[in-house]
């Protein structure tokens, strides 16, 4: 690999669930007749509404606070019910989790209809809102260890090997992988394309998880310190940006004829066509030769087919802004969207290059399609906003001895 970053984080520990409270404290000069009804407006909502009613004269926080036992207002969708000490009365919402954040506010109103607030009664209490906690694993945890570092420190990067082996965090990793690339909607929108690659490893023969974007290599439990992770990568990484297959490859020793540093698992035929079935990689030998198989993703989809269409989307994109930033001027009309359509053009001829795309066996060109709109086919509203209509492309991936098809879609704002 060109480049690598190691980062390390706190152990991560599982988070028990925890519900959200709203805590009012009274104080102050209190002085409620008998028989008298307040209204207590809770963050400003007019649907989150407690009424009291004095059953004998009210002078102090304390008598004040205990009108409110047994009392319950709705905010969010959760109930929140309250419990009194002394002068604090806290509202506890009766299901565990992270919620909406209730402002602090109390107002409080001497009618129904919130029209009139108090004047003299009392004064409205201080208010405190804390908010719920979600029940989390310790890989929940990780991975949002994992989305803090990208949101404060780095994002720009692609490829994640971790040093957890366990299923639960090679399942959360994977899934989180596959979380990571933008829909067609999300990038028309302006979000960023941060899509990522997780390779993992595991010592589980039952291993199943069927997820895009993550390929996972079995090992031995006594193993697993050798990182087969790492060491496929460290061989088959390296060829990037150009496309080969991942099949046929072997960790990082090679071939040696002396010590191994990666050991050949123990498995039976059984165990490796479970394997197979789940698409978890392991490494073989067969005719005396070392290989791993099969340079899957967990969903079955090739390595490489991965990685070559990332590179197509990234370099699309990365082609697009070179163009909008260095012309002074791109006219909406068919000679603009011809320019537009060259970063789709380009990136697919270099894909060609790279061995991303395949050739036609008598032409040697790329097999591709580009569709580049008219200016005619576009809306008026497309027009008064500048925004051009898609470019639709389709290529045949070389995708090793399999013959893949991806397509895509470049927006563009002139």
């Amino acid at each position: 690999m060109s480049k690598f970053k190691i980062v390390s984080f706190d152990p991560a520990s599982p988070v028990v669930a925890a519900a959200a409270k709203f805590v009012c404290t009274f104080s102050g000069s209190i002085d409620i007749a008998t028989k008298k009804s307040l209204w207590f407006r809770f963050g400003g909502d007019s649907k989150a509404v407690v009424k009291i009613t004095t059953s004998s004269a009210v002078s102090t926080a304390n008598n004040l606070a205990a009108l409110f036992n047994s009392t319950s207002f709705t905010k969010g969708g959760k109930t929140y019910s309250a419990a009194v000490s002394d002068a604090t009365v806290t509202f506890t919402a009766t299901e565990e989790g992270e919620t909406d954040t209730i402002p602090e506010t109390v107002d409080v109103f001497t009618d129904e209809h919130l029209s009139k607030p108090v004047t003299t009664e009392c004064t409205a209490p201080t208010a405190k809102f804390t908010n719920g906690k979600d029940a989390k694993t310790a890989a929940e945890s990780f991975i949002e260890q994992i989305k803090k570092f990208q949101s404060e420190v780095d994002n720009d990067w692609y490829y994640l090997l971790t040093d957890k082996d366990e299923d639960e965090y090679v399942t959360a990793l994977a899934k989180f992988a596959e979380a990571s690339e933008p829909s067609e909607a999300e990038l028309g929108a302006g979000v960023e394309d941060h899509r990522k690659f997780y390779m993992g490893q595991t010592s589980n023969k039952a291993f199943v998880c069927n997820t895009a974007r993550a390929a996972v290599i079995y090992a031995d439990a006594d193993n697993l310190n050798e990182e087969p992770d790492a060491s496929y990568t460290g061989n088959v990484g390296p060829f990037y940006p150009t496309s080969v297959t991942w099949k046929f490859k072997r960790p990082q020793d090679g071939n040696a004829s002396t010590t191994k540093l990666i050991t050949l698992p123990l498995l039976t035929d059984g165990e490796r066509e479970a394997l197979l079935e789940n698409h978890v990689n392991f490494l073989t030998e067969e005719y005396k030769r070392q290989y791993v198989k099969d340079g899957t993703c967990l969903n079955g989809e090739f390595i490489d087919v991965v990685l070559g269409g990332d590179w197509i989307a990234k370099r699309m994109r990365d082609l697009l802004y070179d163009i909008l930033l260095e012309n002074a001027n791109i006219n909406y009309g068919d000679d603009g969207f011809g320019m537009i359509g060259t970063a789709v053009l380009q990136a697919l001829a270099e894909a060609t290059d790279l061995n991303i795309i395949a050739r036609d066996p008598e032409s040697k060109t790329g097999v591709f399609t580009v569709v580049i709109p008219k200016y005619a086919e576009s809306t008026e509203d497309q027009r008064r906003n500048r925004v051009m209509p898609d470019i639709t492309w389709e290529a045949q991936l070389a995708g090793a001895v399999h013959q893949v098809k991806t397509k895509g879609v470049l927006r563009a704002t002139l």
